[in-house]
């Protein structure tokens, strides 16, 4: 079996004890302070120099064991302790998942006290390279895990490289310093050691761990106490953009405490209460998580709990997180020794390979190849014809218009010239009003008050006052924000809390479509920061067409639905950004997307259309499809006319109501991406652009990243472990025997 080195199994002790999960279970009969105390593995990668060589060989860095090094070995390491109590609690969180897919227990401890052991011979071997070479260099996905720039989260970038250089200086002599104190504990030795290999950043990352673990577990205690009740999520609650206030994994904020009621929750940072929470129901809960802690050995009967920083258990938790850092940071480091040459060959063969099977596709493959776009999965090559994705902005009937349209439908039949003629009177009393309110009053509030948020990067600021905008954590502490979502478009309506009912009483602005149409290249030109939006109204056209008028143009073209359009438009610039920058941020492609998105989350009653990456794939015009025909029309119609195409938008009315359609994107047959439209040698896929943000080359790179690299890591880290696990790795299975003999 393959091993990786970013091993997931990661200690947060304060999830399984501080719950009580060894209360009770029947896979510990032995649950006593000496048992659980039993060292079950000792791993020393430094007793056996040959085969450290043989493991620096094995990765192929061209780093070797300096000679500083190798002749302060045993200062260096020390040997490291796997207990028993580690081993259970791992099973706990993650043994679950090995018995479920058919391993027995033996099987599973096997491969948990493995994982254990494998850990710390990285963590050690990693101390041993880093001080070989002296510095510290990254790939740079590890430098953007952390919401920072490079400098904040203490790296330099690396000139023609992927890379960046930690900015501390290393030295063996440094390294001793810091893990040599005479007061210090075995843990604080190896906190401090660890921490010489880490940033600030990093290492307030760990610490921000523990106290969220700790805050996590006081938390659940202090529910069951209070009795807090939550609510179901109903399928009423409108849909949220993907990644909406999700932050990345290693976010953490800058101010961040443990929360235990013998300090103030103001006090402690970015931390959210319990609903409901008292500092006397957080006392009490902050008393039963000391008491687990106290019942299964991880604090001590003396130990002072008035700060949770200096117990034991944090200490041991800290190190843990520490370690965790050390070996994901190695895993990058290895990431970057793969050669330019290497990966370059091979993400070009990679895409060379998908063009030809998309080449090969038939017609009716592309269409659904279309419905499988993301930012993993690309459309490179297209078949002949015009092809194109659209976002649709659904202003419906009301139930009285419905009824009306019903009437003329039964005077005048379903798709009749006359119908078409006698309905355009009913869509002037068609509104379009804000349809978000569950995201004030759902499963979830999602929104916040600009002025008590200090935010005032908003449209139609300062002059809708008290404006409410959602998913503050992606707008205010995020770098990225949301993924071809503006994120600035308020509330368009209304806002009062009602303190007693605890909910948002909302008064949403009815806007008819003309003033629809008006706020909606308003805003595109607000997120633009240009008058870029506009177009041309046909409403005279639209309420004066006749039957016979209808007739005229049946006579040419039965699938002729001109008469239908409303309002034409198109965001100027969008058209000229080649297909392979068309998502860069700073590009008007990317930010009219964004905002149109967000305007469609705020209005379209078409549920559907949320949350696809480009919308919905309109085929070419000889191709006949599922849509409304007057919707099929005018979005084939905006896709192929060249005075449109990518960027354009129009207004169509439909028996279903106004629709507000935006091309996002177009195909013309052949290949998709170029980076540069006038370069025809360039034929998509650029290794110079992977790290371009936004780009065709930056996304294929990300998707294909984790294959073409993690394969080539894994290699190297199989074979460091090969190198050391036996020679490194003492078992003691006589001491966890009881364990690997369950039989259930």
């Amino acid at each position: 079996m393959k091993r990786k080195l970013i091993l997931t199994i990661c200690a947060l002790l304060a999830l399984a004890f501080s719950l009580g999960m060894f209360a009770g279970c029947d896979l510990l009969e032995t649950d006593n302070e000496r048992d659980m105390a039993q060292v079950v593995a000792e791993v020393n990668v430094a007793d056996n120099t040959e085969e450290l060589d043989d493991a620096f060989t094995a990765l192929g860095t061209g780093v070797v064991l300096s000679d500083e090094v190798r002749g302060s070995l045993g200062s260096i390491v020390s040997t490291d302790e796997v207990y028993k109590r580690d081993l259970v609690t791992y099973f706990l969180s993650y043994g679950y998942n090995y018995i479920s897919s058919g391993y027995s227990y033996a099987e599973t401890f096997d491969l948990l006290i493995t994982a254990l052991a494998d850990r710390k011979v990285v963590s050690q071997f990693a101390t041993l390279y880093y001080l070989s070479a002296d510095e510290i260099t990254v790939d740079s996905d590890y430098v953007d895990l952390f919401e920072l720039s490079a400098t904040d989260a203490g790296y330099t970038q690396i000139d023609g490289s992927d890379g960046y250089r930690m900015n501390k200086d290393l030295s063996v002599s440094g390294y001793l310093a810091v893990i040599g104190g005479e007061d210090l504990t075995a843990d604080e030795a190896a906190i401090a050691g660890y921490s010489y290999f880490l940033t600030d950043a990093e290492i307030a990352y760990a610490h921000y761990l523990v106290k969220n673990a700790i805050n996590s577990a006081i938390d659940s205690y202090e529910e069951d106490i209070i009795n807090a009740e939550t609510t179901d999520e109903t399928s009423d609650d409108r849909a949220t953009p993907t990644g909406a206030d999700t932050l990345n994994d290693y976010y953490y904020p800058t101010e961040y405490e443990v929360y235990t009621g013998l300090n103030e929750a103001t006090d402690c940072g970015e931390y959210e209460t319990v609903d409901d929470s008292s500092r006397s129901t957080r006392r009490l809960a902050y008393a039963r998580f000391i008491s687990a802690l106290r019942s299964n050995n991880l604090i001590g009967d003396d130990e002072s709990v008035s700060d949770v920083m200096q117990l034991e258990y944090y200490s041991t938790e800290l190190k843990s997180q520490l370690e965790q850092l050390i070996i994901t940071k190695f895993s990058s480091t290895i990431d970057l020794t793969m050669s330019d040459a290497i990966e370059a060959q091979l993400l070009q063969n990679a895409y060379n390979e998908l063009v030809a099977t998309q080449q090969v596709s038939s017609e009716s493959d592309f269409t659904t190849t279309m419905d499988s776009v993301s930012d993993t999965s690309f459309i490179v090559y297209s078949p002949e014809g015009k092809y194109g994705f659209v976002y649709n902005i659904l202003l419906p009937f009301n139930t009285n218009q419905e009824l009306a349209l019903s009437e003329l439908q039964a005077q005048y039949g379903s798709d009749t010239a006359e119908y078409y003629a006698a309905r355009a009177s009913l869509y002037q009393h068609i509104t379009a009003t804000d349809q978000r309110e569950s995201w004030f009053n759902g499963a979830e509030d999602y929104s916040f008050k600009a002025a008590d948020a200090g935010y005032t990067e908003y449209y139609g600021y300062p002059e809708r006052g008290d404006a409410y905008l959602f998913f503050e954590d992606s707008l205010t502490k995020s770098r990225d924000g949301i993924d071809r979502y503006a994120g600035k478009y308020p509330y368009n309506g209304t806002v009062s809390y009602d303190e007693e009912k605890k909910t948002y009483d909302l008064d949403p602005k009815d806007l008819p479509v003309d003033a629809f149409i008006t706020e909606f290249e308003a805003y595109i030109n607000y997120i633009a920061g240009d008058t870029v939006a506009s177009g041309t109204s046909q409403k005279d056209k639209f309420e004066k067409i006749t039957a016979s008028q209808i007739e005229t143009l049946w006579k040419t073209n039965k699938n002729d639905y001109s008469f239908a359009i409303y309002y034409t438009g198109k965001v100027s610039g969008v058209s000229d950004i080649s297909s392979a920058e068309y998502l860069v941020k700073d590009n008007i492609s990317y930010k009219a997307l964004s905002a149109v998105n967000e305007l469609m989350f705020a209005y379209t009653t078409d549920t559907a259309a949320l949350n696809t990456y480009y919308g919905y794939s309109i085929e070419t015009q000889q191709e006949a499809t599922d849509y409304v025909a007057e919707f099929e029309y005018a979005a084939q119609y905006l896709i192929n006319d060249s005075n449109y195409g990518t960027g354009s938008y129009c207004v169509v009315a439909t028996d279903y109501g106004w629709h507000l359609i935006y091309v996002t994107f177009t195909y013309d047959g052949g290949l998709v991406y170029y980076s540069d439209d006038n370069d025809d040698t360039n034929d998509g896929f650029v290794y110079t652009q992977r790290n371009e943000k936004g780009t065709f080359s930056y996304y294929f790179y990300q998707s294909m990243k984790s294959s073409v690299i993690s394969s080539y890591t894994e290699e190297k880290q199989n074979d460091l472990l090969n190198a050391l696990e036996e020679v490194s790795v003492t078992l003691y299975e006589d001491r966890y025997s009881d364990l690997t003999s369950i039989d259930m």
